[in-house]
């Protein structure tokens, strides 16, 4: 591989990942070898996206989700 090539971000059952083509982010249910489909981090939302269109997301992306999910959750219980 050269050194300017990234590696395929690897997806797993259970890791958070961004659907670039949308923008939204979700939990990873299906495995690499079926058709993959995102869940909505705070809703019953689903979709299938292009396993091209994800990619993991980063330190800080991934603290700004939890804390989005938790504001969602905590407005919910009022």
């Amino acid at each position: 591989m050269a050194s300017n090539q990234q590696a395929e971000p690897r997806i797993e059952i259970g890791s958070v990942m961004r659907d670039t083509e949308t923008g939204r982010i979700g939990i990873v249910q299906r495995s690499p070898e079926g058709p993959i489909r995102l869940h909505a981090l705070s809703s019953d939302n689903h979709w299938e996206p292009d396993p091209d269109d994800l990619r993991p997301l980063n330190q800080t992306e991934m603290l700004s989700a939890r804390v989005a999910v938790a504001n969602f959750w905590s407005r919910k219980r009022v």
